[in-house]
């Protein structure tokens, strides 16, 4: 599987490194963890640097598309919307590379059809969240990155 660990450790002037390391495949999420902590026992003796972050890197396999023809990563989509309207806090995402068929002529682009599938990913009955943690309430706009 390649599971991967990866540190942050943080020296007494604020700042910080990573080491990742690789690890063995466990059949278990908690198995993992076990391995983690023990290792964690075993370093935190022999390191003067403390641990900020200790984070597992569990790849997915089989979920790969391809580029398309004149792609570009530099050319993105930012969407911004309301976490909390009553206290007037926003985030937003960004999406590399759009597809250019989804920006208007005026560098907008609609929340509607896939780009709202995709952002409907980020509010309550989604499985992911932005910010601080915190999930969409409701989207404002979405425009070509300038």
């Amino acid at each position: 599987m390649a599971t991967k660990l990866s540190l942050t450790l943080v020296d007494s002037r604020g700042r910080t490194t990573k080491k990742i390391l690789g690890m063995d495949d466990q059949t278990l999420l908690a198995d993992y963890v076990t391995e983690v902590t023990t290792l964690l026992a075993a370093l935190e003796p022999t390191t003067d640097l403390g641990l900020v972050r200790a984070e597992l890197i569990i790849p997915v396999t089989g979920l790969t598309w391809s580029f398309i023809a004149d792609s570009n990563k530099d050319v993105g989509m930012t969407s911004s919307g309301w976490i909390n309207l009553a206290e007037g806090k926003k985030a937003s995402f960004k999406v590399p590379g759009i597809k250019m068929s989804l920006v208007a002529t005026d560098g907008t682009v609609a929340i509607t059809g896939v780009v709202a599938t995709l952002l409907a990913e980020f509010e309550a009955a989604g499985g992911f969240t932005l910010s601080d943690g915190e999930k969409i309430a409701t989207w404002i706009r979405a425009t070509l990155d300038s």
